[in-house]
């Protein structure tokens, strides 16, 4: 499956203060009340219990902190013995400092609600670009992981699927020239039409040539900006045990067979969208042989561009050598820790998408159970 985010209900804004913390501003009233009605002092232990309703308003909703306020004006204004009420000076400024602390704690849920509501529509967004990938289609098995290159963005111009086609299990990972919204919409109108074209495409060519006549048509009036897009295609034929690859301006993708690492050689055709010409049926399609328990990694130039402190290029193959694929999922998991302990820093959005064809054993196996 695809490694995106985390689930919705442990980001969200309105729950991820522990409860231990929102006991604390309770703890301090009962502390408060002690010492207000022990205490010789008034004037000191009356600011102590003040503060209590501020430290409320950042972690208690209104409805709490209005109470606790409550609470703390009638222990005030009571006529405690041994002691020396506040004044109606200083109850009025007790009042002002209660109120105060009930609105921020009234502004401060409603600012977190709507950061639950954006969170749930970035959730929407990503799903969009890169829909959740399932862990089986077919005979292979798939993973997929994306990090975005800004800083609390959490989708960008990557964008990856893996779906099945009346010409055998598609593949594609693009990478959007740039970053943001713009980056975002586009990357969302290329895999629209991606999903549609391998349905009706024999070749990857034909596929190739629809996304980018939408994309030419599309800028052309306006609908996406002008920006261009490298893509990796791959068709994966069961019947003849091979993978067809086209790319269009993206980083060949490596083979993992057993314990070897092997990096196709592809010759790439033009990014998609440079306008140098009209949208042909690009040629270039190379068929490897792609065989049970073989594994195809795929990623964009975020990954192989990072770089360490003295400036090196992340050397993936390099680091893959003599690696036993467990499988997709802890692939792409150790490729992206790995360079992520690699890189002094990333530049650059980074996809990484894993698929191995499962053996004939194992998918009797899955069948039984």
């Amino acid at each position: 499956m695809a490694a995106l985010v985390p689930r919705a209900d442990e980001l969200r804004p309105g729950t991820a203060i522990p409860r231990w913390v929102r006991l604390l501003p309770l703890v301090a009233l009962g502390i408060g009340i002690v010492t207000q009605v022990l205490s010789r002092d008034p004037l000191h232990a009356g600011i102590a219990v003040t503060v209590v309703p501020l430290l409320a308003a950042f972690v208690l909703g209104p409805g709490w902190t209005a109470l606790i306020s409550a609470i703390a004006f009638a222990l005030l204004a009571a006529p405690l013995p041994f002691t020396e009420g506040f004044d109606l000076v200083d109850m009025f400024v007790v009042s002002i400092i209660f109120i105060t602390a009930v609105s921020i704690s009234w502004a401060r849920q409603r600012f977190e609600a709507g950061l639950v509501t954006l969170f749930s529509v970035s959730q929407a967004a990503q799903r969009a670009v890169l829909p959740e990938l399932p862990e089986r289609v077919g005979d292979l098995a798939c993973a997929g992981v994306y990090h975005s290159a800004q800083r609390g963005a959490r989708i960008g111009g990557d964008l990856f699927d893996v779906r099945p086609s009346p010409f055998g299990v598609r593949m594609i990972l693009g990478d959007v020239q740039g970053h943001g919204l713009e980056a975002v919409g586009t990357a969302s109108m290329v895999l629209s039409v991606f999903h549609e074209a391998i349905l009706d495409e024999a070749e990857l060519g034909g596929v190739a040539w629809r996304l980018e006549r939408r994309m030419l048509e599309d800028a052309r009036h306006g609908y996406v900006p002008e920006l261009f897009v490298s893509v990796l295609l791959a068709e994966f034929a069961e019947e003849t045990g091979e993978v067809r690859l086209l790319s269009c301006g993206h980083p060949p993708p490596l083979l993992l067979r057993g314990e070897r690492v092997e990096e196709v050689d592809l010759k790439p055709a033009p990014v998609l969208g440079l306008r140098l010409a009209d949208p042909v049926r690009p040629n270039g399609i190379a068929s490897v042989a792609f065989g049970e328990e073989d594994t195809l990694l795929a990623f964009s130039d975020g990954l192989v561009e990072a770089r360490d402190e003295d400036g090196n290029y992340y050397p993936l193959a390099h680091h893959l050598d003599g690696l036993v694929v467990p499988s997709p999922q802890r692939l792409v998991e150790f490729v992206w820790d790995d360079a992520e302990r690699f890189a002094a820093r990333m530049e650059d959005d980074v996809s990484i998408l894993a698929i191995t064809r499962v053996a004939r054993s194992a998918r009797r196996l899955t069948q039984e159970m």
